[in-house]
């Protein structure tokens, strides 16, 4: 496995229409769903016919091993956010339009231990021993947050939402690093780790997706 497939791998695991009536002013609301972000807990509040106030934490995590192309890797990579936002309905119906902050803790670790049987290969030469670590992170920790969603209102209380849009990262930052100063010398000489990197740095757009439960009172 080469040092850049080993980057591209960490950054990316680091990488309804129907009609309702309106919700009435003071109208609250939590629900629970899943998101790119990783399970959401959500609270909402309605202040008035059109416009409502959102909070919402979400997070996941992901630990274990995984091999590519023969090399083994221990991954440790976790989603955490906080968001609030405010929807603005611009008809009767559950469309809805949205834009706030996201504070976004995510980041993600991984691990080679080269071994005679665990390579790692960097500039075309195959290390048996040493350790490399890669780390990534969205460069902005507060980022702005647009979406578009729907919310489908069954029975007297309950609510199913979808939602689309984006997320300003600022792009991923990669930073590598090697347990001898050998390992470290080639991670800083590796043209395969410098694509990686600088194709991570360019994505500055992250998708938010989500879908939820709700329950209103």
């Amino acid at each position: 496995m080469s040092l850049g497939h080993l980057a591209v791998i960490t950054a990316s695991i680091f990488c309804l229409a129907t009609t309702v009536t309106a919700q009435n002013t003071d109208d609250s609301s939590v629900s629970f769903g899943f998101s790119t972000f990783g399970t959401k807990l959500e609270g909402a509040y309605r202040f008035l016919p059109d416009w409502r106030m959102r909070g919402a934490i979400t997070g996941s995590n992901y630990f274990g091993s995984e091999t590519y192309n023969g090399t083994v890797f221990e991954v440790d990579a976790g989603f955490t956010s906080l968001s609030v936002l405010a929807d603005y309905y611009p008809t009767s119906a559950g469309w809805r339009l949205s834009g706030g902050i996201l504070v976004n803790n995510s980041s993600g670790h991984a691990i080679a231990t080269a071994t005679s049987t665990n390579k790692i290969e960097i500039n075309g030469t195959k290390y048996t021993s040493g350790t490399v670590m890669i780390d990534a992170k969205f460069n902005t920790k507060v980022s702005p947050v647009v979406t578009t969603g729907y919310d489908y209102r069954f029975g007297k209380n309950w609510i199913l939402s979808g939602e689309t849009g984006a997320v300003y990262t600022g792009g991923i930052d990669l930073k590598s690093t090697g347990s001898t100063t050998e390992l470290q010398a080639a991670i800083d000489e590796s043209a395969d780790f410098k694509d990686a990197k600088d194709n991570a740095s360019e994505k500055n757009i992250y998708p938010y997706i989500s879908v939820s439960l709700s329950f209103s009172f």
